[in-house]
C-alpha cells in the first residue's frame, strides 16, 4: 500500500512537471522584438567588407570590397582635422573614419551621390570595431552594407553606390557611443 506522504510528493512533483511545461511553452510571439545578428570577428591583419545578402538593393551596389592590411604599430592619434571628410577621385569619393577611444573621429559626413568608398581606421588596440550604414535615420531604415567586425588596430574598406539622401552610420558593437549621420548630396 502506497503511504499518504509519498501520494503528496508524486503529486506535488507533478504539479511542477505541467506547471513548468507549461510556463516554458512558447505561443509563437517573441518577447524581444529585437533582431538578432552574428558577425565574424576578424583578427587584426584585416578582411574583406561584407553586405548582408537580404540587403542588395539597387540603392545600394558594392563595387568591390577592398581591405587595406594593418600596421603591427598603433598609428598615431587623429584629430576630426586630421583627416579629410572626403576626397573626390576618379573612380568615386573616398570617407575616412578613424575609431578611436570607443567613438569614430567625426560623427556627421556628406559625400555626393554614386560610389562611395568607406575607409574605417580601427586604432584601438584590442577592440573590434565595424562600420554598418542604413538608408534614414536610424537602425529601422534599410541596411544598406556593413564592414566585419576587425580587431585594432586595423583598417577595413566598405564600397557602396549610394543615392541622394540621409544615412546613419554605427558601430555595432558601440551604437551607443559611435554612430552618425551622413548625408549624401
Amino acid at each position: 500500500m502506497i503511504s499518504k506522504r509519498l501520494m503528496a510528493a508524486v503529486f506535488a512533483l507533478s504539479a511542477l512537471v505541467v506547471f513548468g511545461a507549461t510556463a516554458c511553452s512558447s505561443s509563437g510571439k517573441s518577447a524581444d522584438p529585437t533582431p538578432v545578428q552574428t558577425f565574424k570577428i576578424t583578427p587584426s591583419a584585416g578582411g574583406a567588407a561584407t553586405k548582408p545578402p537580404s540587403a542588395a538593393t539597387a540603392a545600394a551596389t558594392p563595387t568591390g570590397a577592398a581591405t587595406a592590411a594593418a600596421t603591427s604599430a598603433a598609428s598615431p592619434a587623429a584629430t576630426s582635422g586630421a583627416t579629410p571628410a572626403a576626397t573626390t577621385g576618379g573612380g568615386g569619393t573616398k570617407l575616412v573614419l578613424i575609431a578611436q577611444n570607443l567613438q569614430w573621429d567625426k560623427t556627421e559626413l556628406s559625400a555626393p551621390a554614386g560610389p562611395i568608398s568607406f575607409e574605417v581606421d580601427n586604432q584601438d588596440p584590442g577592440q573590434p570595431h565595424n562600420l554598418h550604414i542604413w538608408k534614414g535615420t536610424d537602425v529601422t531604415g534599410e541596411d544598406m552594407g556593413m564592414t566585419q567586425l576587425n580587431v585594432g588596430p586595423s583598417k577595413d574598406t566598405l564600397d557602396l553606390t549610394l543615392e541622394k539622401g540621409e544615412y546613419f552610420y554605427q558601430c555595432d558593437v558601440h551604437p551607443t557611443t559611435m554612430l552618425g549621420k551622413l548625408t549624401v548630396n
